[in-house]
């Protein structure tokens, strides 16, 4: 966890840093709507929705793992209730 927030950190750093670089304007044209503004705020964007695409696509996959775990705790708990047989 604490790597994952150093990472982000430094990412988020790298951005800023990459953004107040690129500050020339230009045109872009998305779905024939053009739109004018400074490189670096169409490459933070651009990082933006880079992070949260990660994090869609990363959420089934955890939401799958917790289900799993949850299940076998609640088979942990079911067996533990059971007496134990004796063998003969």
């Amino acid at each position: 966890m604490l790597i994952s927030i150093i990472l982000l950190i430094a990412i988020s750093i790298v951005g800023v840093m990459l953004a107040l670089e690129n500050a020339q304007h230009v045109s872009l044209t998305f779905f024939n709507y053009p739109i004018d503004g400074p490189v670096g705020l169409f490459l933070l964007i651009a990082l933006g929705i880079g992070i949260l695409l990660g994090i869609l696509l990363m959420i089934p996959s955890l939401v799958g793992k917790s289900w799993s775990a949850f299940r076998q705790q609640r088979k942990i708990a079911e067996l533990q209730k059971k007496p134990a047989r004796k063998k003969k």
